[in-house]
């Protein structure tokens, strides 16, 4: 009897002493579930971040190809001008030969007095210049652009002033930009003298006038002769 008593007693025991492991088991399982998704919670992070620079340094470095492209382009194009300006040069250097003797001719066969302003136009010659003030729409999208790369440096305070220093670097370099890019152009107009020599007026417009033009040369404008 006292043996069956023992067993009865040695039963619940062990029972309890299973359910105790089990519940271990579960609780050490849990436990490492917890740490594998902290780690995978960290490694996500560090992938976020390492995604997040390379977006910028791309965006970075495709604004930087885009404004070597428009650069190159802007050398082709200033090339060609004076290429241009050149031929220009060659046809009003011949021009003004030719107008100056006809001026002479004339003045020597006019019985009325000199006019010592008077003259007639020998060439036109358009000149292309870079814009001396740029619209505006070079240094906002520069700024964006700056301030955009700028965010992506430091944290807090210092996140501020990279955003801060690179709108107003981005907003300059835009700005130069658009200024070299931009072209105006105006009229370098020749003009043989009756009274001889050659003057050379620059003008934003041509509009009324052409070569063999008689015009009265006034300060920096030329007045047509009725």
């Amino acid at each position: 009897m006292l043996r069956a008593a023992a067993v009865a007693l040695l039963i619940p025991a062990l029972s309890l002493t299973a359910c105790s492991k089990s519940d271990q088991d579960k609780a050490d399982n849990a436990q490492a579930q917890l740490q594998q998704a902290n780690q995978n919670l960290e490694q996500a992070q560090e992938n976020l971040t390492q995604a997040k620079q390379q977006a910028a340094k791309a965006k970075a470095a495709a604004e930087k190809k885009d404004a070597q492209e428009k650069v190159t382009e802007a050398k082709q194009d200033k090339a060609q001008a004076q290429q241009k300006q050149s031929e220009a040069k060659q046809a009003s250097e011949q021009k003004t030969r030719q107008a100056r003797s006809d001026a002479h001719k004339r003045a020597k066969s006019d019985s009325k007095p000199v006019c010592s302003d008077c003259g007639t136009i020998s060439s036109i010659t358009p000149i292309q210049r870079n814009a001396q003030h740029g619209s505006g729409v070079g240094a906002v999208a520069g700024g964006v652009a700056g301030g955009a790369i700028g965010s992506q440096i430091g944290h807090g305070a210092g996140k501020t002033i990279a955003e801060i220093a690179g709108a107003l670097g981005g907003a300059y370099a835009g700005n130069a930009a658009e200024k070299h890019i931009r072209k105006v152009t105006v009229y370098r107009v020749n003009v043989a003298m009756d009274s001889g020599g050659t003057r050379s007026v620059t003008l934003d417009s041509a509009n009324g006038i052409s070569t063999g033009t008689r015009v009265r040369v006034e300060g920096k404008n030329l007045a047509p002769l009725q």
